[in-house]
């Protein structure tokens, strides 16, 4: 043993004077900080941007395209965040084409479709960008069905839509979930799609309940061009206004019955499944994590769907109202609480866990490794306390190293730029203002800002309604 050990401290003693003494160490500790400097484009990135729903941008960092104001400007606390405003910014016969921010006021500029490379000009602490090429072309303008036709989707059952030509729907406009904020104003938008099918699955998919959409094919309003909606009403189709270019609606005007009895036993077993056998509470919900949502008529058919899938799904919530959307089955993967829900059915595994409590999914073993046999143990002690220390002196002398040239890195960075962390894209939006009357014309050579301003159990839909949904299902036209 004092052998192994007298061994190991000589190895230590060696090992340092060779990362002390070596140059090349030195070199490739500032080549590496460097590099990482060079690398930090959480301000602005070189190589461009795409936004969350696909618009794709070229940067121009440190540099200024003033005047071809779409609005005044706002704030916003990051460039990506202003990128992603531009995206979902509906204008008056057209969309936004660019962006400046300016980092010192934290202002977002919305640039209309005259812009271009032409007025870029180095400015500290400007971020530029402009929508690359062809992102706003739009597709083809025919109404893709014969006015008035009705037409089902291909793969999803129980549904039938109604095709509305050169129309739009007025109001019903939603937030829907997973939707990014803000949801108002210019920026209600989110969606953008090819083609007015995919955006009726995007609805289909939506929660709460989404019952039609508007879409845009030549995105004459901006590049988000497909508009979810909670509702509509035969007055709420209109003519598609002069500014707005083409639109086309589609309206859910069929959904095939949903069983809201809830069964009288109160135990199943699914023949679909191995023989799962689940225990059925009526007009209970679970607020346990969904593994996904999908359409299904009955609780049975949803119990059917848990057994056989391969995501270790222990539960089912059913929701016979249709309120939350049409996928109105969500399979879970955790147990939870069973508030009282009117219109929803509440089905687990038997012995996954009562309600209340976590699954008994797969989870790390709290037993200790085996130990090592007596006799090998007093040789491994030093052997991997040396290997320990060995690794401790090698990033001692790594920060030392980088201690001493920190004056050169700094320099080296600051001439790339030095960005700092910029907050990343939230949903929030907490930042973003109203506008109080119309847009005026601005220099866009100074960037001054201007002020801007349940207790019922299982019951029928018409008498309760799952507080998942915002909007009340009402009774679609036959």
């Amino acid at each position: 043993m004092m052998v192994l050990a007298r061994r190991s401290l000589v190895a230590l003693t060696l090992a340092n004077i060779a990362f002390a003494t070596q140059p090349w160490l030195e070199d490739t500790i500032v080549g590496r900080n460097l590099a990482l400097r060079q690398s930090d484009t959480s301000k602005c990135d070189p190589f461009g941007y795409r936004s969350q729903n696909g618009q794709n941008y070229t940067t121009y960092c440190e540099q200024n395209n003033p005047f071809n104001d779409a609005q005044p400007p706002f704030s916003s606390p990051s460039m990506q965040d202003c990128m992603e405003h531009c995206s979902r910014f509906w204008g008056k016969r057209e969309g936004c084409y660019g962006i400046v921010w300016v980092e010192k006021n934290t202002e977002c500029w919305i640039r209309n479709s005259t812009t271009s490379t032409t007025n870029l000009r180095p400015a500290e602490g400007h971020y530029s960008a402009l929508v690359k090429e062809g992102e706003m072309s739009g597709f083809d303008t025919k109404c893709p069905f014969p006015d008035s036709s009705v037409q089902t989707l291909s793969g999803v059952d129980g549904l039938g839509y109604t095709v509305n030509c050169n129309k739009v729907i007025q109001g019903s406009d939603e937030c829907f979930s997973g939707v990014p904020k803000p949801c108002t104003g210019s920026y209600y938008g989110f969606h953008h799609t090819e083609t007015m099918e995919q955006c009726l699955r995007i609805c289909v998919d939506s929660h709460p309940l989404c019952k039609a959409v508007s879409w845009s094919p030549d995105l004459k309003i901006g590049f988000a061009n497909c508009w979810l909606k909670r509702d509509f009403s035969e007055s709420s189709l209109v003519s598609s206004p002069n500014n707005a270019g083409v639109l086309h609606s589609a309206t859910i005007t069929r959904i095939d019955p949903v069983e809201k009895t809830c069964p009288s036993d109160k135990a199943y077993v699914s023949r679909a499944g191995g023989n799962a056998k689940f225990d059925i509470h009526c007009g209970q919900d679970s607020a346990g994590s969904n593994i996904t949502s999908i359409h299904s008529r009955n609780i049975t058919s949803c119990m059917d769907a848990c057994a056989q899938s391969d995501k270790k799904c222990v539960g089912v919530v059913f929701d016979s109202s249709l309120n939350n959307g049409f996928k109105n089955c969500y399979l879970k993967n955790t147990t939870s609480t069973t508030p009282d829900q009117p219109s929803a059915t509440y089905a687990f595994l038997s012995g996954s866990g009562i309600p209340g409590s976590p699954s008994p999914s797969s989870t790390s073993s709290s037993s200790s490794p085996s130990s090592s046999s007596p006799s090998k143990a007093w040789i491994a002690g030093p052997v991997l306390g040396g290997i320990a220390a060995l690794g401790l002196i090698a990033f001692a002398v790594f920060w030392l190293r980088r201690r001493k040239n920190k004056k050169l890195h700094e320099k080296n960075a600051a001439g790339l730029g030095g960005y700092a962390v910029a907050p990343p894209y939230s949903s929030g939006y907490q930042d973003a203002r109203a506008y109080a009357g119309p847009p005026n014309e601005l220099n866009g050579q100074d960037h001054v800002a201007r002020e801007m301003p349940g207790t019922t159990k299982y019951a029928h839909a018409q008498h309760g309604q799952a507080n998942r949904g915002q909007s009340q299902v009402q009774e679609l036209p036959s």
